[in-house]
């Protein structure tokens, strides 16, 4: 039957130690032994656990102060998830202590013979010890060796056991106790003090074997490479559940102030199980092989309380072997029996001698433990001076190098804060530089347009003077011409010759009244003539209120070239014409009266008009403010036009710089000097002024820029050309919107170089700026 392993009593064990009769041997351990027994006059009959000093002769005063001390911690706690003591009397000739009997397996029992558990259950069993753990440090006692051997599970609920190297908060001394090295805290296994950080880490291993089955270090059977890994907290944590992970993780940190408190870890395990049974049994959570077990252990305590169960373990031949007594002394011995006696007299008092040897021997060996103890003691107290001095010094670094580091930041801040003034007060001289020459040009614009009006008007009253002298002129020369012709008429009419020089014309004889009627008739011709001829009218230059004048002025076109346009320059044209019909000083042939003006008129010379300076215009003025160097907002708008009348200058790092101006011309034909290739073009503007100015032109590739390109078949694109990336429409039947994904540095003649693009992913390139970059392309 499962239970308990109850051995038999031997021949060296007492058979009552105080009121408790002893059933049999539970344990044994290097320093003590624990009996399973059952209440006397006091006890009753209830099981109890009576644990007692193992010792040769009379117990040292040592190892009685130190059970005495174990006594006095375990009567502290008062916990139903620990074992609690019923009777003690240190100072008895063997000391013994009477703690309840908890009929239950150990955990490490349950998973070498049940397996591990579900998360659930590892919850339920962490939250009952955990409560233990909150009770223990809550009266000051550090029990320094929780492990899966010292945590039974009855189905009520964990129960923690053997306190036999726990200390009190003020009676720990320096030193180490390992208990099994697989559990312990790796501040413990360095020799450092324990606290109770040390009890959670150690929780945490003992959480971890029930729910992996294994301890949480790699195991290769070697003990001092397991204690070196403990140490170091080199844990391997494969297989550990995820749904545990937060709960046994935080308790296995290596630095012990990372560990949660083991109230906090009831309070966890309190949330987890919210909404769930609350119930405190076991058979709830655990699973059948578990429970088993445990009814099993639960039985056999039954039976030994009631004292049903057969007799414990037989014990073997040497245990029921008896020293035979010596037989009764005879009254009378022979010789030999009395020099056998002396002999044993003899025997005997050198084995007296021999214990007496063997007790010095055990006293020095003790004294050299104490002192060894002692000195263990004292050189864990320079340790931890020391490691203080260490952690002092550290600190004070620390310090020293916080301070500094923000004296740093301090200075750097402040350079920074000079930094941006100084800029600013750069960038507002420069503005109000800007402003300065701004405001200066606008005054010479000012002035010059003032100086422009002012010719212009002087000008204007000077062509009015010279206007009205010319008509003044045309009036009094048609006046005279008036005047001539009147009396040419009135001559005719009264037959008297005109005064002047006369040439005959022979004529037929006719009667006088035939004469009279020619006359008339002349009078009549020249006053048609007068009035078809009109030479008042008659101006003898343009402007003039007698004379047509025409001119015209070619204003000044903007042509763009690119590889889709032509070239072709804007001009202009003027001719001045001038029509005089007739001069009155002019002599007039006139077969009819056969007389001419004696006294010609003198035409005046014309007086030329002066062309006005022409003004230029805002695309003058945006033409001639560009400079090489310059970036500008405008491109090609894929039907060989720019997207802007004028150039829009911006700054070459802008999100709207599209070309970049590469040189500035004005002289004839500089169209064809400027680069050509994929991204180059050029950009002339025939000013008002006379100059034909020529911007030379290059792309400024941006990634996300997008353009149309001819994908399908052979690859074309004009890279001048910027496109909206979600036009629904492009320029060109059968082209594609495409997309800049990259711009880089052209590699070396030979280097195996392409895009980057993901897999599957089509993508285009094309070398730009005379073959020193390639730019690269995927479809929108």
């Amino acid at each position: 039957m499962a239970g308990a392993r109850v051995q038999a009593l031997g021949a060296d064990d007492p058979a009552v130690l105080g009121p408790y009769r002893l059933i049999g041997r539970l344990a044994s351990g290097g320093m003590g032994r624990i009996y399973l027994a059952r209440g006397g006059e006091r006890g009753g009959r209830g099981l109890v656990a009576v644990k007692t000093l193992l010792a040769e002769g009379t117990v040292s005063a040592v190892d009685r102060r130190r059970f005495a001390r174990e006594v006095s911690l375990a009567q502290r706690v008062d916990s139903a998830y620990t074992a609690r003591v019923r009777d003690s009397d240190p100072d008895a000739e063997r000391p013994w202590m009477a703690i309840d009997y908890i009929a239950a397996p150990p955990l490490s029992e349950l998973v070498r013979n049940c397996g591990v558990l579900p998360a659930s259950a590892v919850r339920w069993i962490a939250a009952g010890t955990a409560e233990a753990l909150v009770t223990l440090h809550g009266v000051g006692i550090v029990h320094r060796d929780v492990k899966p051997q010292n945590v039974l599970l009855p189905l009520e609920g964990p129960r923690v056991i053997d306190f036999g190297i726990s200390h009190a908060s003020d009676l720990t001394l320096t030193g180490l106790t390992l208990g099994t090295i697989a559990f312990t805290s790796p501040e413990q296994a360095r020799g450092e003090a324990s606290t109770a950080a040390s009890d959670v880490y150690s929780l945490g291993a003992t959480l971890f074997l029930l729910a992996t089955g294994r301890p949480p270090y790699r195991a290769d059977g070697d003990t001092l490479r397991l204690l070196a890994r403990v140490q170091r907290g080199e844990l391997h944590l494969d297989g550990l559940p995820k749904e545990l992970v937060a709960t046994i993780r935080p308790c296995l940190a290596v630095d012990p102030a990372g560990r949660p408190e083991p109230a906090e870890l009831l309070a966890r395990f309190h949330r987890d199980q919210a909404g769930l049974p609350a119930t405190h049994s076991g058979t709830r959570w655990l699973p059948p092989r578990w429970t088993a077990l445990i009814g099993a252990y639960a039985t056999q305590g039954l039976e030994l309380a009631n004292d049903r169960r057969t007799h414990p373990v037989a014990p073997t031949v040497d245990q029921r072997t008896r020293v035979v007594p010596p037989s009764p002394p005879t009254l009378v011995y022979p010789p030999e029996r009395e020099a056998r006696a002396a002999r044993d007299r003899a025997r005997r008092e050198r084995a007296r001698q021999d214990l007496a040897v063997l007790a010095e021997l055990a006293e020095r060996q003790r004294a050299e433990q104490a002192e060894r103890e002692q000195e263990e003691r004292d050189r864990a107290e320079r340790v931890r001076q020391e490691r203080a001095e260490r952690e002092r010094a550290e600190a004070e670094r620390a310090e020293r190098q916080r301070a500094e580091a923000a004296r740093l930041e301090a200075e750097r801040a402040e350079r920074q804060r000079a930094e941006a003034a100084r800029l600013e007060a750069e960038r507002a001289e420069r503005q109000r530089a800007e402003r300065q020459r701004a405001a200066q040009q606008e005054a010479q614009r000012e002035r010059a347009a003032q100086e422009r009006a002012e010719r212009e008007r002087a000008e204007r009253e000077r062509a009015e003077r010279e206007r009205a002298e010319r008509e003044r002129a045309e009036r009094e020369r048609a006046e005279r011409a008036a005047r001539a012709a009147r009396a040419r008429a009135a001559s005719a009419a009264t037959g008297s010759p005109t005064p002047g020089p006369t040439r005959t014309t022979p004529s037929p004889a006719a009667p006088s009244g035939s004469s009279s009627n020619w006359g008339w008739l002349v009078v009549v011709a020249v006053v048609v003539a007068l009035a078809i001829w009109q030479p008042w009218e008659t101006s003898g230059s343009a402007g003039g209120s007698g004379g047509t004048s025409s001119s015209t002025t070619g204003s000044g076109a903007v042509t763009a070239g690119s590889d889709l346009d032509t070239r072709t320059d804007g001009s202009g044209a003027g001719s001045d014409s001038h029509d005089d019909g007739g001069s009155g000083g002019d002599s007039t042939d006139d077969s009819s009266s056969g007389a001419a003006d004696s006294s010609p008129t003198p035409t005046p010379t014309p007086t030329p008009t002066p062309t006005p300076t022409p003004t230029p215009d805002a695309t003058d003025r945006a033409f001639a403010a560009v400079r090489s160097g310059d970036c500008l907002d405008v491109y090609n708008d894929g039907h060989g036009n720019m997207s802007a009348t004028r150039p829009i200058r911006v700054g070459c790092r802008a999100s709207n710089a599209y070309m970049h101006v590469n040189r500035v011309s004005t002289g004839a034909g500089a169209s064809g000097s400027c680069a050509s290739g994929p991204g180059f073009t050029w950009w002339r503007k025939s000013g008002a002024d006379g100059v034909a100015r020529t911007l030379c032109l290059d792309r400024v590739y941006q990634v996300g820029q997008c353009f149309p390109a001819q994908v399908k078949g052979a690859t074309n694109a004009d890279l001048t050309v910027v496109w909206n990336c979600h036009a629904s429409t492009v320029p060109r039947a059968g082209q594609s919107i495409l997309r800049i994904t990259g711009y880089y540095r052209a590699p070396a003649a030979g280097t195996n170089w392409t895009c980057p693009a993901g897999p599957g992913e089509r993508f285009w390139y094309w070398p730009v700026n005379n073959g020193r970059s390639i730019i690269c392309a995927s479809g929108v």
